[in-house]
């Protein structure tokens, strides 16, 4: 065998191993996106459960929410986002009268396990479709990283309200 066929096959041999890896990996996105959520979810409760129940109402300034109302903000941020999916509607919010801590913290499991339920039904073919979202038409996957983004921004905030009052915040676990 010459050097030129010799090379050729481990070419060929090469690609047909990366196009069997990515085509076995592609039904893995939802599955990765699930775990995210799941440690999205995971973390997000253990900051909510970082504040005593006292400092629920604690806000940094005048014009800020106060913590139970951020975290709130942030559960109807998720059911806002991933209701456009169309996968069910998000579990509806305790007023502002019952931010108690176990509320926003209950309100805050059921609205992960929501969230969780809506992205485990996604297909593949949900990531790359069109959806309206505020006028503007995205993909599946634009409306999940959207919700990402703002849930870890927003829990960034929360963490400020936590060190303000001296608590060190959990860390996200990998």
């Amino acid at each position: 065998m010459n050097r030129r066929t010799v090379i050729s096959s481990l070419v060929t041999g090469a690609g047909a191993a990366v196009t069997v890896g990515v085509a076995s990996a592609a039904g893995t996105e939802i599955d990765i996106l699930v775990a995210h959520w799941k440690k999205s979810k995971d973390l997000t409760l253990k900051v909510a459960e970082a504040m005593p129940a006292e400092n629920y109402d604690y806000k940094p300034f005048p014009e800020a929410k106060t913590f139970g109302g951020e975290l709130v903000h942030l559960g109807q941020a998720e059911g806002f986002y991933l209701g456009n999916l169309g996968k069910g509607s998000a579990p509806k919010a305790p007023a502002a009268a019952e931010m108690t801590r176990p509320n926003v913290i209950k309100y805050l499991g059921e609205n992960f396990d929501w969230a969780i339920g809506v992205v485990s039904q996604l297909t593949d073919a949900d990531l790359t479709k069109s959806f309206t979202v505020r006028g503007n038409s995205v993909t599946g996957l634009d409306v999940l990283y959207s919700a990402m983004i703002h849930t870890a921004h927003t829990r960034g905030y929360v963490e400020m309200f936590l060190r303000n009052k001296g608590i060190t915040p959990p860390q996200y676990s990998v």
